[in-house]
């Protein structure tokens, strides 16, 4: 015999709707647990997009070549240079050097990296020289001027206009002033870095015409394995990277982040299913006597069962579908007024993935449901005799 469904829904609505606040307290917390996942992963989506992209504008180019295997440096990087020019969707190029030294002032010394750049080609090819919180940058022909890195400047206590003293790797000691200090919000970088022109690390390491590594800006970086063999055969070079594959160590701290996040939430997720379910089989309980004269006058086990299931659907329908909306809003929130995050210098905003909305608006429904599942059963497999005499 089919199961009259309006009969079972009028039911449904008519029981759970009596105590308004137990209604009210029950499906709030699917309401909060619902939302706060959305809100939680689309914030944490934005975060990681936003790093992504402020290490790739400071940090690294869209595709990134290095020497190869028991190589230091790249080698008559002037040829490849002009023939990086001559692809048309390069848009720019920056090569780089790469060097360990010793940065004192007075009694204080730390161990650093000199990051030797060429000024105007960087600027083209990514926002490095942008991320001064104090001072200027250097130019190309500065011969005495270095830029020192937040926390490094903080170690040793210096500021723009001071003078350090850098030990080379190779043993040179010279003595530099202090243009600026730069902040990029990534620790490594930040802590112990040295920024001095391309020109300068040539002449105090006798090198010409060399790099550690070059970094090349496309004019659309979704093309970087299309266009990694081009230069690969147009530059004769063996070792290249793309911005994916350098900031694979975001991605591995985003799902791990992401995976914290969620069992955070499903904890919330679950307990409040379970609060439906507590609430259903109470229900049960206290209706037994009147679920016995149901099934007395004929009423099949399969309308009581589906009469305690609606209860958890309808918890799941209005509790899932607030915490949807309302997770919404504050993810288009974000979208629209980003905060900004002082470590990293940038502005992190969230972002809405509908398949993420999807996937968390049928999870936290069919969990809601499976709560219901246990007292609707226990409801339609209660004895008519003991249910009537209350035994």
């Amino acid at each position: 015999m089919p199961v009259d469904l309006r009969c079972a829904l009028f039911y449904s609505g008519k029981d759970i709707f009596k105590n308004r606040k137990i209604f009210i307290i029950i499906t709030l917390s699917i309401i909060l647990a619902t939302a706060n996942i959305i809100v939680i992963n689309g914030l944490i989506n934005g975060m990681i997009e936003d790093l992504v992209d402020n290490t790739v504008e400071s940090s690294v180019g869209h595709l990134n070549i290095y020497p190869d295997n028991n190589e230091r440096f790249i080698e008559g990087i002037g040829i490849k240079e002009q023939r990086l020019a001559a692809l048309k969707e390069v848009e720019a190029y920056s090569p780089r050097i790469s060097a360990t030294g010793v940065l004192s002032n007075k009694e204080l010394s730390v161990s650093n990296t000199i990051l030797a750049l060429d000024p105007d080609k960087e600027r083209k090819t990514t926002k490095l020289l942008e991320k001064l919180i104090r001072g200027v940058a250097v130019n190309s022909n500065d011969k005495n001027a270095i830029l020192v890195s937040s926390r490094l400047a903080e170690d040793l206590k210096l500021d723009v206009g001071d003078e350090a003293t850098l030990a080379f790797e190779n043993g040179i000691i010279k003595v530099y002033t202090v243009k600026g200090i730069v902040r990029t919000g990534n620790l490594d970088f930040d802590s112990s870095t040295i920024i001095m022109p391309i020109n300068e690390a040539y002449r105090q390491l006798a090198i010409d015409n060399m790099a550690s590594v070059i970094l090349i800006k496309l004019s659309d970086k979704s093309m970087t394995e299309m266009y990694r063999p081009i230069i690969m055969q147009n530059l004769d070079v063996n070792n290249i990277k793309t911005w994916k594959e350098e900031t694979e160590f975001i991605s591995n701290f985003a799902n791990s982040w992401r995976s914290i996040s969620s069992i955070i939430s499903g904890v919330g997720l679950i307990a409040a299913a379970i609060s439906v379910g507590i609430v259903i089989y109470i229900n049960v309980i206290h209706k037994k006597r009147q679920i016995g004269i149901m099934k007395a006058i004929g009423t099949n086990n399969a309308f009581i069962f589906t009469v305690f299931l609606m209860e958890a659907a309808i918890f799941g329908v209005i509790g899932v579908s607030i915490g949807d909306f309302l997770g919404y809003l504050a993810i288009k929130y974000f979208e629209a007024n980003p905060f900004y995050d002082a470590i990293s210098q940038t502005w992190i905003s969230a972002k809405f993935e509908s398949r993420l909305f999807y996937i968390v608006t049928i999870v936290s429904f069919v969990v809601t449901i499976l709560a219901g599942v246990y007292p609707a059963i226990k409801a339609s497999r209660v004895e008519i005799i003991k249910a009537i005499w209350g035994t």
